[in-house]
């Protein structure tokens, strides 16, 4: 069970190991010991924390506590985990979106216990992240006492714990890439096509993100499919027949794309019950007759 007399470790110096060790010495955890990669990003880790020491090799920090956390890339979790001297008792979480709990296989053999921690957020800058965690979601996997000690520290943070099972893992990680990372690319690509009537790509930013910003402050207060708006919301074909013609000729590469996520998300601008359904089949035949071609 974690609690504030817990011996905490953490294992990768990063900006998810440096987050999670501010997060929890603001909450009163004692962060105890650090390991990483290099010794001066441990040191820097352990200057966030007072009272934590910088280990320049894993299993000095990992000796010093009882739980571990291994905030390391998802490639070096399953070396890392295999490269230390367990003990019994010792509970040892990894915080991978994408990983599941065989990669700490290693750990069971000396009577450790396993658990996945995965905060859903991104972990551009340190003093963001840890302002941002109020409010996400934590994914979480391990043994019922694990769960239930991870649960209580994502709402102890402001989070909301889930629990997931190692086949939802890969699909889990998938969603939030595409609502991260692939949400990115697809942004940065629209705001480059601004460049056909004259405006630079960071110029364009600045006029899309706070559309995005207002799309999301929607979908979190209305939720789908109340917070849709737009032409297919209003079986507008004519509008989307224009855009894509418009798309064919000046953004060709884009045009399937455009035309695979309006279908991907069809049926819930039809959900909104605004538009005719044959205005909604239409918009359907029209994108899968681009998409088919």
């Amino acid at each position: 069970m974690l609690t504030r007399r817990t011996r905490i470790g953490i294992i990768g110096a990063g900006n998810v190991g440096k987050t999670l060790a501010v997060a929890l010495m603001h909450k009163g955890y004692p962060v105890v010991s650090t390991a990483s990669r290099t010794f001066e990003s441990a040191k820097a880790l352990a200057r966030l924390s007072p009272g934590c020491v910088a280990h320049p090799d894993l299993q000095g920090a990992a000796d010093a506590a009882d739980f571990v956390f291994i905030t390391t890339s998802d490639d070096a979790i399953r070396p890392v985990a295999e490269a230390v001297r367990w003990r019994e008792g010792q509970t040892v979480v990894h915080c991978s979106g994408a990983a599941s709990l065989d990669v700490l296989e290693s750990v069971q053999e000396y009577g450790a216990v396993p658990g996945g921690f995965h905060p859903l957020q991104t972990f551009s800058s340190v003093e963001e992240a840890v302002k941002a965690l109020a409010g996400s979601t934590f994914g979480i996997e391990g043994d019922e006492e694990t769960r239930k000690s991870l649960a209580a520290l994502a709402e102890e943070l402001g989070g909301t714990p889930i629990f997931l099972r190692p086949e939802d893992k890969a699909l889990y990680h998938a969603t939030v890439v595409m609502a991260g990372g692939v949400l990115n690319t697809l942004i940065g690509a629209v705001a480059e096509l601004w460049a056909q009537f004259g405006i630079e790509r960071n110029d364009a930013l600045k006029a899309i993100t706070p559309i995005m910003a207002g799309t999301a402050e929607t979908l979190f207060k209305n939720g789908l499919p109340d917070a849709g708006a737009g032409p297919f919301v209003r079986g507008d074909v004519g509008t989307i027949r224009k855009h894509l013609d418009a798309m064919e000729r000046q953004a060709p590469h884009l045009l399937d794309v455009y035309c695979k996520m309006a279908l991907a998300g069809l049926h819930i601008a039809a959900e909104k019950g605004v538009a005719p359904p044959e205005n909604i089949e239409e918009i359907r035949q029209v994108l899968t007759e681009i998409v088919e071609r």
